[in-house]
């Protein structure tokens, strides 16, 4: 199903004015994150999945702003979560690579740094409750633990994967849980449902972050069962991983209309980064995968749903980020955004109501080891290091509007772009710290990779 097609179906347009926008209720409105963890582009309906089923993604998409040129803030996990609850580039406050434990030393104990204020300190400095459920993935010392990241309740994971089945890595605020005896996509769905249930008559923000489909590849034997036409194991199991989410994201939305918050709710759904191949994810048209700068590792699924404030069923094409969601929340919360606070986001609200017709950005930047990428709204140059042994690439330029795919590098037909983008590149590069753990970058090719650092730690 083509995406003009599917909105003609789950939605009628709507158009939604300034005052709308500005329009005070009585309340706050809640805000509410779902976020997936290595989802490739290409699988959810609404971008033209047919072999897996997503109403409730898709009922997000039919009810909001889909978000063509959505980005992550880095093609693997723990950075993208910290410019996520940043609202700046991780790389500004040195997070570039993963915090795995293989990192840990009596030294070491790297992670989100305690000195940056994250969305939920924001948000809770604004009368919110604020809660996170799963995966945490920013730091695995106990200072790290969200509660004391201005959490007022977490429950789930500080480590790149767990079990599905009988996980024993669960923490419930400061203390381990023994064993979860439900399958953990289960149990993250009815948390983040009871905790719209306790905190249903006060505003509250809520980051529910899925560890679906980052593997191991744990699948319930019913879901696999369900899709037993799939032939690819691997793909089966992928996609019972995701129909899993797809039914937990439903309850979470069911136990907002059942307390009529569907209408006070911002929510924001999108993934961490690019889905990897190795389980079988499907980016769509896009090239390359998570870790790489290509497309298909940091264009996410992206969908912005706030009903009777935003249009419903409509498109926003122009490139936006995970940045962009802390000054939108903060934004729509009625705080002010201080200069002091050096966001990268920006609110977002204004481009998608139609009331601001310049692009969000001019620029979006990407650093990852031996990585490096700017994007404007028309250009996108990029020098990427293929995974599964490929190699790394010189400087590639792609006119992303017209070639979304990648496959026409255009640098020797416009050297004075990619020079004009790389002086742009490398001023914020070089405006940079170093990074706090792992690898050294150096601007133009010279990075260092760190060689303990495991891909699966991704």
């Amino acid at each position: 199903m083509n995406r003009r097609k599917f909105l003609h179906q789950t939605a009628a347009a709507s158009a939604v004015t300034t005052g709308a926008l500005a329009a005070k209720s009585v309340r706050k409105p809640n805000i509410l994150i779902l976020f997936a963890d290595d989802l490739g582009y290409g699988d959810v309906g609404y971008n033209g999945c047919t072999d897996l089923p997503t109403l409730h993604i898709d009922s997000l998409a039919g009810n909001g702003v889909i978000c063509t040129n959505g980005y992550s803030s880095c093609p693997v996990c723990g950075p993208s979560r910290a410019g996520l609850l940043s609202g700046r580039y991780q790389n500004s406050f040195g997070f570039e690579d993963n915090p795995g434990p293989f990192r840990q030393t009596a030294e070491t104990k790297p992670g989100f740094p305690l000195d940056q204020k994250t969305m939920a300190d924001r948000l809770k400095s604004l009368g919110y409750t604020t809660g996170m459920v799963g995966k945490q993935h920013d730091g695995v010392s106990p200072e790290y633990n969200p509660v004391h990241r201005g959490f007022d309740e977490f429950y789930g994971f500080n480590n790149g994967a767990t079990d599905y089945f009988r996980p024993s890595k669960l923490v419930r605020g400061l203390d381990s849980i023994q064993m979860e005896q439900d399958y953990i996509t289960d149990a993250f769905g009815d948390e983040a449902a009871d905790f719209i249930r306790r905190h249903k008559n006060e505003p509250f923000f809520l980051y529910t972050a899925f560890n679906a489909p980052h593997g191991p590849m744990h699948a319930k034997p019913e879901h696999l069962e369900q899709f037993k036409h799939i032939k690819d194991e691997t793909r089966r199991k992928y996609v019972s991983m995701v129909y899993s989410m797809d039914q937990n994201i439903g309850k979470i939305l069911s136990e907002l209309r059942k307390h009529g918050l569907e209408e006070d709710t911002l929510i924001f759904f999108l993934s961490d980064n690019g889905g990897p191949k190795n389980i079988a994810a499907d980016n769509g048209p896009l090239r390359g995968q998570k870790g790489e700068f290509y497309e298909g590792g940091i264009h996410v699924p992206y969908v912005v749903q706030w009903k009777g404030k935003l249009p419903s069923g409509t498109v926003y094409k122009q490139p936006v980020i995970s940045l962009d969601i802390l000054p939108t929340a903060v934004t729509a919360a009625r705080g002010k955004i201080s200069k002091d606070w050096n966001l990268d986001g920006v609110n977002l609200l204004p481009h998608l109501a139609g009331n601001m017709k310049t692009p969000p950005h001019s620029e979006l930047y990407w650093r990852f080891l031996f990585q490096n990428c700017i994007r404007t709204p028309e250009w996108k140059l990029v020098k990427v290091k293929e995974k599964d042994g490929g190699k790394v690439r010189d400087w590639q330029l792609f006119k992303i509007t017209e070639d979304p795919g990648e496959t026409k590098d255009v640098i020797k037909e416009y050297p004075e772009v990619a020079e004009k983008l790389l002086k742009k590149y490398e001023k914020w590069s070089n405006g940079l710290p170093d990074p706090q753990w792992g690898w050294q970058p150096a601007f133009c090719g010279k990075v260092r990779i760190d060689p303990k650092s495991p891909d699966k730690d991704w």
